[in-house]
C-alpha cells in the first residue's frame, strides 16, 4: 500500500523503511516489531532540513540522523516534535544542543509534566525487576513476545543509564509557525484536545503533503487514551478541509486524506459501542464494528474501551 504513495528507498535500517514521497519530502515507516515506535520523516527545504519526530530508540533516531544527511547533504537544522509521548521524543538526546526543537507551548509542558513523571517511574525500575525480565527472555519461545519483552528491557537499560537524559524542545509556538525555505514554506499547525492536548502536523503546501503525527494511525485503533475523543472528531473535520494529496501517520503506512474519515469513523463507533455498554452492560467486541474496522488489530482495543468508560461519566 505505502508503494502508492512513496518510492521505497534502498536504505539499512532495522527500525524502519524510508520512502521518498516527493522531490524533497521523506517518510520513515516504523519496521513491526523494531522498538521505533512512532514513525517519522524529513523534509529539504533547501538551505536547511527539518526532521519530524525522533522516536523511541536511539539506534533508531540515530538512523534518521543519517538518512538526513545523505538524502539532503546536511544535518537537520530543526526537529519539529508532534506530540509528548515517549515513542515520539525519546531520540531528541542523540542531537546536538545546536539543532533546535520545536514544538506547540501545550506540547512542551506535557513533556515536562508527563514524560517527567514516565521517566522517573522508568528509573526506579529495581534491578530484581530487570533480573526477572531477562529471565522470561531467555524462556520465550514466540519470537513476537520475545521481541517485545527484550524492547521493552533495553529501553528501561536505555533510561537507566546514567548519562541519559530526556532533551525538552526550546523553540515553542501556540498555534501556527511556518519555516520558510529556498524550496518551500513548511506550516506548522497546533490543536488542542485530540489525539493529545497539543498535537501538531507539519503540511507541505506545495505538495499536498501531511506529516500528521498520531491525530492518523492509518488502518489500526488509534490510542485514545491521553487526549479527547470528541476533539480530535473536530480537529479530523478541520484537517479534512485541507488540500493533502500523502499522508504520513504517526503509525501505520503512508496513506491517502481518505484515511482520516475511516479513522472518524472508527471514533464514532467505538464512542457510541462504549455509550451503549454503559447502558445495557453488554461487552464491546470486534464483531460490533462496521465491516472495513473489524479486519484491524490493534492490543489498544480493550484500553480504549476501558478508557471511554471512564470518560464518559465524566
Amino acid at each position: 500500500m505505502a508503494l502508492n504513495y512513496g518510492k521505497e528507498l534502498e536504505f539499512n535500517s532495522e527500525y524502519f523503511n524510508l520512502y521518498q514521497v516527493s522531490k524533497n519530502t521523506y517518510g520513515a515507516i516504523s519496521k513491526e516489531n523494531s522498538g521505533m515506535g512512532g514513525n517519522a520523516g524529513f523534509i529539504d527545504l533547501g538551505d536547511f532540513a527539518v526532521l519530524i519526530d525522533t522516536t523511541m530508540k536511539k539506534e533508531a533516531a540515530e538512523d534518521l540522523r543519517d538518512a538526513v544527511i545523505k538524502y539532503t547533504g546536511k544535518e537537520p537544522k530543526f526537529i519539529v516534535i508532534t506530540h509528548y509521548h515517549l515513542d515520539h521524543v525519546m531520540g531528541n538526546s542523540v542531537f546536538d544542543s545546536s539543532i533546535l526543537i520545536i514544538t506547540s507551548e501545550r506540547t512542551l509542558n506535557n513533556i515536562k509534566v508527563e514524560n517527567g513523571k514516565r521517566i522517573e517511574d522508568i528509573k526506579s525500575t529495581s534491578a530484581e525487576e530487570i533480573e526477572k525480565m531477562e529471565g522470561a527472555l531467555k524462556i520465550e519461545k514466540d519470537e513476537e513476545k520475545h521481541k517485545e519483552i527484550e524492547n521493552n528491557l533495553n529501553f528501561i537499560k536505555f533510561v537507566k543509564d546514567e548519562g541519559f537524559a530526556l532533551r525538552y524542545p526550546n523553540l515553542c509556538f501556540k498555534e501556527e509557525l511556518i519555516l520558510h525555505g529556498k524550496n518551500g514554506d513548511l506550516h506548522l499547525l497546533a490543536f488542542q484536545k485530540a489525539h493529545t492536548d497539543g498535537d501538531v502536523v507539519v503540511y507541505v503546501p506545495d505538495d499536498k503533503i501531511l506529516f500528521a503525527g498520531d491525530l492518523l494511525f492509518a488502518r489500526r485503533d488509534p490510542w485514545l487514551g491521553s487526549g479527547d475523543p470528541e476533539g480530535w472528531i473536530s480537529v479530523i473535520d478541520e484537517i479534512s478541509a485541507m488540500n493533502i494529496t500523502t499522508v504520513i501517520p504517526g503509525h501505520g503506512t503512508l496513506a491517502s486524506k481518505s484515511e482520516f474519515s475511516l479513522e472518524r469513523k472508527y471514533i464514532i463507533e467505538i464512542i457510541q459501542l462504549a455509550k451503549n455498554h454503559l447502558k445495557t452492560g453488554e461487552p464491546i467486541k470486534r464483531e460490533d464494528f462496521s465491516p472495513d474496522l473489524k479486519k484491524w488489530t490493534s492490543p489498544v482495543l480493550q484500553w480504549n474501551i476501558d478508557f471511554l468508560v471512564t470518560f464518559l461519566k465524566k
